[in-house]
Order: structure tokens, then sequence, then C-alpha cells
């Protein structure tokens, strides 16, 4: 039998582990209110007309103009007449300049593909504000073949996932419990809002990777309040990120819920998309196009 203060210190550090546990994962979900969910994201970007933002890669992170352009992406939420809600994304990158962000310092490099490579992602959001199904897929220039598509449909409280693609490890069947209104995106389609956030907030998202055929669980923690430069102004902004064991993220959203901007790391380079100020109603540009530099 240990001694009566052994079993004392064994109390109080126990004592010590619980307090640690509820101050840091409990209290914080408890006092900065509920995070944002399905439900709230699409309702709040609704019928407000697409969203359109340049895409760059990070090539040199301590130098003002360090970004260089390779893509541009169009995002948009509407409501069906029957109450769901149609969340979209499509993202064209120049395959010469994505690559040149991988090699050679960021030289613009020959593509086996040698054109564009497009993102498509549609998310069916039902009226309660579940996710009733997602389709995702990847094509090369103006070919109407898929390199990569998975569809995702609700069954029975879990999404059943069919990944089909151009080698043996993208095809397959697999499926994840989805709980009531849990955010599911493409990780190359930014959200176009996150309404409600607070310091502290933390939640857990599933995001489409085009790379592994997967879709990953991540944790994001709204960290802190920051100032960034953005449509020739500073403005302050809340911090998320975003953390899973495949892939890392931060997005920053404006107090009113608008998402400016958002930087992925991928293994190999850093894309950063951020929001054009305006919208247009001219058509998706090509990353030839514009901003290029």
């Amino acid at each position: 039998m240990p001694t009566r203060l052994v079993c004392v210190a064994i109390v109080l550090y126990w004592l010590y582990a619980v307090v640690g546990l509820v101050t840091r994962d409990l209290i914080p979900e408890l006092s900065v209110g509920t995070p944002p969910d399905l439900r709230t994201i699409a309702a709040a970007g609704e019928d407000a007309g697409p969203a359109r933002w340049i895409i760059q890669v990070v090539d040199h992170p301590n130098e003002v103009d360090g970004r260089r352009s390779v893509g541009q992406a169009v995002t948009e939420s509407k409501r069906e007449s029957n109450g769901e809600v149609v969340m979209t994304s499509k993202v064209v990158f120049d395959s010469a300049r994505l690559l040149g962000g991988m090699v050679r310092g960021g030289r613009p490099v020959s593509s086996p593909i040698d054109e564009q490579l497009t993102f498509d992602s549609t998310y069916h959001v039902d009226p309660s504000g579940n996710l009733k199904s997602f389709h995702a897929e990847v094509r090369a220039g103006g070919q109407s073949a898929d390199l990569w598509k998975i569809d995702g449909v609700l069954k029975n409280h879990a999404i059943e996932v069919v990944s089909r693609g151009p080698l043996p490890l993208f095809n397959r069947t697999y499926s994840f419990e989805y709980q009531p209104r849990e955010v599911v995106q493409s990780q190359f389609g930014p959200l176009d809002r996150l309404p409600g956030l607070q310091v502290g907030q933390r939640w857990d998202e599933r995001v489409a990777n085009p790379f592994t055929s997967q879709v990953d669980t991540v944790r994001a923690t709204v960290e802190r309040k920051v100032s960034i430069f953005w449509n020739d102004s500073t403005v302050e902004t809340l911090e998320v990120v975003h953390r899973s064991k495949a892939v890392s993220a931060r997005t920053w959203v404006r107090r009113d819920g608008l998402v400016l901007r958002q930087e992925v790391a991928l293994p190999l380079l850093r894309l950063v998309l951020e929001r054009l100020p305006q919208v247009t109603s001219k058509s998706l540009l090509t990353p030839s196009e514009g901003n290029g530099r």
C-alpha cells in the first residue's frame, strides 16, 4: 500500500490534470458560443452572388511581393425552391505555374498536362442544414473525362464516399460517420463566410483532399484577432487555424463573417486564396489573364 503522502500526491496530480483538461478543452467550448456549422454557413452565403478569388503561390514569405499568381476561383451559394442550398466552387490552375511553385525556384516549367487544371465541387445542403450529397472532380485542359472524381451521399447517419481515378489507389469506396450539420468542404474551394466567430471556438470539419482521394478530419480553432491588409486598407480579422495529419491551413475572417483570405500549406508549396473585393459579371478568367506575374 502506498503511504498517505503518496496517496495525497496522486489525488492532487489527478485534480490538477482534470482542472487542466476542463480549462483547456471544456470551458472554451462553453464560454465562447456555438461555432459555425453547415446550416449557419449555408444561410449566411445564400443568394449573396458569386465570390471571386485569386490563387497565389508563396515563393518568398518575407518579401512584400513574394507571391505569384497561379489561378483563380469562383464560389457561390444558392437556395433552391425546395429549401436546399447548393454550394459550388470552380478552381482553375495554370499547371506550368503551379508546378513552378514546387521546383526551380518558382519559375514556370513544362507541365506534362501543359494546360489548365480545373477543380469543380458541388455540395447539396438540405433545409435542416445537413449535408445531403457532394461531388468533386478534377479535369485537365479542355478534356471532358475526369482525372479524378469523388462523390458522397448521406446514408443512415454516415457519408458513403465513392472515389474514382486513373490509378488503382484512387478507386475506393468507404464511409465516415456524419455528425449533424458537420462542415464538409473541398481543400481548394474556400468557404465564402464563417459567421459568428469568437476567439477560442473549436470545431471539426471534413475536407476532401484531391491528392489522396480521401476526406480528412480537420480541427479548426479561432486563435486570435489580427489585422491584415486587404482591398487597399487594414482590416481587423479573426484568424482560424485548421490542423490535421494531412494538411494545415489558416483562414482570415472579417468580423461580419466574410472570409477574406485562406492559406493552405501543402508538402511542396504554400497556396494563398485571396478574395477579390468586387464581383463583376465577367466569367471566370483563365490563370494567364489579369493578375499573373
